[in-house]
């Protein structure tokens, strides 16, 4: 018998711990959920939140419009290591009015506290014990994606229509750019219910400008070695107002290229200009001889072929 009733007292002591978050009071409410937030706990976090029908609303999230985006209420979100749950949660005061409640609360990510007010309605659960739930508790993540309408927030690549405001729990998120072979951007942290974010300025990747440059360079070389004119698919020509013919190029300074980043997986480049020199002789009347300086230009586009960059030089115009 007194095993039966050691054990039964166990089982109501567990019951009871079981009961208190989210039975017994609306900071209990409001602890268990920033403990599941801490805990990365999706689907308990989500239980502690009211149904929008509790508040009259339409949509499954009370305080939350029924069209809006829920795919980063997801465990996957909350264990990924680009989410930082909410830390130093300090509970305030708490205002009842009948079966509803607010609750101060503020916590923050090592740095300035972060102070919210959190509705809660009880919603009556078990054997009539009061279940409150807490009726506005996600908040808006502010984005704009400079590129591409696509952004990977805490490691989930989502389309992003310029700028806009994801649903999301309580916490930090790591906000970056889709791999890409060409450019990158330096990722940015931002906070539910903070500031717009974008990870930006997008840059095109150090090793990229070396190979075009590379490129560039092979270009001009194999333009200087044609002894032409107009060398054919060159950026450069050599005229005068009598007959000349080339007699050697020599490539002076090659162009200065500038690097831009565009839609459509792209990378536009201009340069300013290099200087070539011709050697040309008369063609006729002795074959004196003189040099010309002429500029080089080079435009294009950089797309990847096979992760590897690609330059495409623009014709001369």
């Amino acid at each position: 018998m007194l095993i039966i009733a050691i054990v039964g007292v166990v089982f109501v002591c567990t019951v009871a711990v079981r009961l208190v978050p989210r039975f017994i009071g609306p900071e209990a409410a409001v602890r268990a959920y920033f403990d599941a937030l801490a805990g990365r706990d999706a689907t308990r976090a989500r239980g502690l939140l009211a149904d929008g029908s509790a508040i009259g609303q339409r949509g499954p999230v009370a305080g939350v419009d029924e069209r809006a985006d829920l795919s980063l209420l997801t465990e996957g979100t909350l264990h990924d290591p680009g989410y930082t749950p909410p830390r130093n949660l300090t509970v305030g005061s708490t205002t009842w009015t009948g079966t509803s409640a607010t609750v101060q609360a503020s916590y923050d990510f090592g740095g300035p506290q972060i102070s919210v007010t959190l509705p809660l309605v009880n919603e009556n659960g078990m054997r009539g014990l009061p279940s409150w739930r807490i009726t506005d508790g996600l908040l808006e993540l502010q984005l704009a994606a400079p590129l591409d309408d696509r952004l990977v927030v805490a490691g989930r690549t989502l389309p992003i229509r310029g700028t806009q405001a994801l649903v999301v729990f309580p916490g930090a998120y790591r906000v970056a750019l889709p791999e890409h072979p060409l450019y990158g951007a330096k990722p940015v942290i931002a906070f539910a219910g903070g500031t717009l974010a974008s990870p930006s300025p997008v840059e095109v990747r150090e090793n990229v400008r070396q190979d075009v440059e590379q490129q560039v360079r092979t270009h001009v070389d194999a333009c200087a070695r044609r002894n032409q004119l107009a060398p054919p698919g060159c950026r450069f020509l050599a005229g005068n107002s009598v007959p000349v013919k080339v007699v050697s190029w020599t490539i002076v300074r090659y162009p200065e290229l500038s690097f831009t980043v565009g839609a459509s997986d792209t990378v536009s480049v201009t340069s300013n200009p290099g200087i070539a020199t011709a050697t040309v002789v008369r063609v006729s009347g002795g074959g004196a001889s003189w040099q010309e300086t002429v500029r080089v230009d080079i435009s294009g586009t950089v797309r990847a072929v096979d992760g590897k960059a690609v330059l495409s030089i623009a014709r001369h115009g």
